[in-house]
């Protein structure tokens, strides 16, 4: 990957990015509630900045690396309530956002606003649990820019993915666990989304989806 004037190497020319960020956090428990929030704001100088363009085949992208001056800033928050001796909800809310201050537009690869419901049960050796993730649509994008691993494409839709899963302790060291991932055979693709690979035969302009309703199954050992 060529640097801003065509040298071989990403990273030839562009200075390490420095990034100044203040972090805060809160957590509450009392009884059946636990609760907890954190948020964090920083500027990023010398953000190292991928812009993706065509490449010399079909179907194949080069990335040029220049630096630029951002700020970021994200908060979560979440917290769970034992609603019985065996039942239990959680739920959690996390927002990111960046802005490009030198260009004055949004931030690449900045995920959406995402919450998270889950309900679970424990008894004995016995447990199960569900998990409802919620995704909202992503419009403030930055298309063709991004970092080493992946760009931004284009906005993305936003998705809601049903999860199941339980779990049967056999013995103090071993564990059998199942369950269904996207139970509703939900089509979707992240936002964070990595970029397509033309030797496999995926267009580096192409979002991938992610896999429909899949069983699993494992085995913990532990000593």
């Amino acid at each position: 990957s060529p640097g801003p004037v065509g040298s071989i190497q990403a990273f030839e020319t562009v200075e390490p990015e420095k990034t100044t960020q203040l972090d805060v956090g809160i957590q509450y428990a009392k009884g059946p509630l636990e609760a907890w929030a954190s948020a964090y704001v920083g500027q990023v100088n010398d953000y190292i900045l991928f812009n993706y363009v065509p490449g010399m085949m079909q179907g194949m992208t080069r990335s040029i690396a220049t630096n630029v001056d951002a700020r970021i800033a994200g908060a979560e928050l979440g917290g769970g309530y034992k609603l019985t001796d065996n039942w239990k909800t959680e739920a959690s809310l996390a927002y990111a956002w960046g802005e490009n201050t030198t260009d004055e537009r949004a931030m690449p690869q900045i995920p959406p606003l995402e919450a998270r419901l889950g309900l679970a049960y424990e008894r004995g050796n016995w447990s199960a649990a569900g998990l409802w993730r919620v995704v909202a649509a992503q419009d403030r994008v930055a298309e063709g820019q991004g970092n080493v691993t992946s760009k931004d494409f284009d906005e993305s839709s936003g998705f809601g993915v049903l999860s199941l899963n339980a779990a049967y302790r056999v013995s103090q060291h071993f564990k059998l666990s199942a369950g269904v991932d996207n139970l509703l055979d939900k089509a979707y693709s992240e936002h964070l989304n990595q970029a397509g690979n033309a030797g496999v035969g995926l267009s580096a302009s192409e979002r991938i989806n992610e896999p429909g309703r899949s069983l699993w199954a494992r085995l913990d050992v532990s000593f």
